[in-house]
């Protein structure tokens, strides 16, 4: 993600490289053993931004998933404490090996 471009958390891993085809309709993940349009995750993050609501997303160590937290309506310091807290007990981001940081 670059400085001053939106994120969102996914609820699965990244799908597989797939450059044979531009169509986002065609690439899908496997969930429980069956094949879903994985643009479908997008409905997710919809949760938290369709009615405004505040949110923070972070790694979760070792593991290479994360979480999302959403916070009340004009709370946005409250997910953000939560992450501050959740970090302290996991650790924080630690860039893959070959990437720096």
């Amino acid at each position: 993600m670059l400085p001053g471009q939106p994120g969102f958390a996914a609820p699965t891993p990244a799908c597989p490289h797939d450059q044979a085809t531009r169509d986002l309709e065609v690439r899908r993940i496997s969930i429980d053993g069956e094949a879903h349009v994985h643009v479908d995750q997008l409905a997710w993050p919809g949760i938290a931004t369709l009615p405004g609501l505040p949110a923070t997303a972070l790694p979760i160590r070792p593991s290479p998933e994360g979480v999302q937290i959403v916070g009340p309506w004009l709370e946005d310091r409250t997910p953000i404490r939560l992450a501050e807290l959740i970090e302290r007990e996991f650790g924080g981001f630690v860039a893959p090996r070959g990437f720096g940081g």
